[in-house]
């Protein structure tokens, strides 16, 4: 949309980073909707589509890695490694960890 509205386009490495973004802040504006558990307001909702968005990019890391590294995979697949996603509050500097993909069994038994 900014760019639509005469903004410059973002660096190409930039826009490779935003490309594998997409998906998890798609996904999280649908899962959130009109609804917020945070807030009614639309501050509230943004605030929780970000902390979505993070959390399901967080997972959808953990999806890449074990698609895409024989190393990682074999070792998860093995037992020797489990991969959890965290994320961490830059302002506080807690880390709220989010656990295993859910689906991480199904990830494994691809081929």
């Amino acid at each position: 949309l900014q760019q639509v509205l005469g903004a410059k386009l973002p660096s190409k490495s930039m826009r490779h980073v935003l490309d594998q973004v997409v998906p998890s802040c798609m996904k999280a504006v649908k899962d959130v909707g009109g609804k917020s558990t945070i807030d009614e307001t639309t501050g509230g909702r943004q605030l929780q589509v970000e902390q979505t968005a993070t959390e399901l990019n967080a997972l959808y890391t953990i999806k890449q890695l074990l698609a895409h590294s024989p190393i990682i995979r074999a070792a998860a697949k093995s037992g020797s490694l489990e991969l959890h996603a965290a994320v961490l509050d830059s302002s506080t500097g807690k880390v709220d960890f989010v656990g295993q993909h859910p689906l991480v069994a199904e990830l494994l038994a691809r081929d």
